[in-house]
């Protein structure tokens, strides 16, 4: 009876007893980028100035001044991640979807051709000789010496775009680096590819893509949720506003409008506090940012 007693007073003490508590899993917090300064992102590159999504268009923007080329990526039959903005081309007199076709086939179309009927006015000499590249040789053109702004478009579209652009990048030696800025940021309005993304390489800035049709606004909800894994978001300019900017700012949250290439609106822009803007024109997005800083030093010498 007493080793029943005994017995039942250890499982007592036993059950009592406060067990360790299990260690909370670590919230890794989005890699932030610089927050004073006005990034010039060359949308497409140059691509006022030479068919968009070219290396003539990216090698323009670089020369003018750009920050970052913007690269829209998607993905053909054949897994090859092409920059491109259309998800449909028109290939032997018909609409087809890039998934559809294969990268040789991709090069049979002529932006360069589609972009002088467009833009006579700054048609470039050998311009109908363009041709649409693949991400692999952008990178391998430009290496290390420019900054890159990758979109995925429509990755719902394309399994696996994500991990093949990881690779991508590590196999040129672009990510986990120490530079002034960052080396890679990546973009997209699919919440659910950029959380992936967030997953697999944290080190790599995102930005959250909205397109608004009135007034840009987050709610409290959308904003706790973007903050778990994005450093800002792009939005569409005609959406932006001040109490907007100031919001983003106040959840330490960037503000890159897309796409400006009126002069008065970048310096508008520039007076409400965003970050940065994407641009066909990056050689006016420089001028007003060099005024602009020729001001500040005139006034606070």
């Amino acid at each position: 009876m007493k080793k029943i007693k005994l017995l039942i007073i250890l499982l007592f003490i036993c059950g009592c007893t406060p067990q360790p508590s299990q260690p909370k899993p670590q919230v890794i917090p989005p890699t932030p980028l610089p927050e004073n300064d006005f990034l010039i992102i060359g949308h497409r590159g140059a691509s006022a100035y030479a068919a968009g999504h070219t290396l003539a268009a990216y090698e323009m923007a670089v020369l003018m001044g750009a920050d970052y080329i913007e690269i829209d990526l998607q993905m053909t039959k054949d897994g090859k991640l092409v920059a491109l903005h259309e998800s449909v081309v028109t290939l032997h007199n018909a609409q087809q979807a890039v998934a559809d076709v294969t990268f040789d086939e991709i090069q049979l179309l002529s932006p360069g051709k589609e972009f002088d009927r467009n833009h006579l006015s700054y048609t470039l000499p050998n311009s109908l000789d363009l041709r649409i590249v693949d991400l692999s040789k952008i990178l391998t053109y430009f290496g290390d010496r420019v900054n890159y702004y990758i979109e995925m478009k429509s990755p719902k579209v394309y399994p696996g775009i994500e991990e093949e652009l990881l690779r991508q990048l590590s196999e040129h030696h672009l990510l986990n680096r120490e530079d002034p800025i960052p080396k890679v940021i990546i973009q997209s309005f699919s919440a659910k590819s950029l959380k992936e993304v967030f997953a697999l390489e944290p080190s790599i800035p995102l930005i959250q893509l909205y397109k608004f049709s009135k007034k840009a606004h987050l709610s409290k909800k959308e904003l706790k949720d973007v903050t778990k894994y994005a450093a800002g978001v792009g939005v569409n300019v005609e959406a932006v506003n001040r109490k907007f900017i100031d919001k983003m700012h106040s959840e330490n949250l960037l503000v890159h409008p897309y796409t400006v290439n009126d002069e008065d609106m970048m310096r508008s822009l520039m007076d409400l506090g965003v970050n940065g803007i994407f641009t066909d024109r990056p050689d006016v997005a420089l001028r007003v940012r060099n005024d602009k800083s020729s001001t500040e030093i005139e006034l606070y010498p």
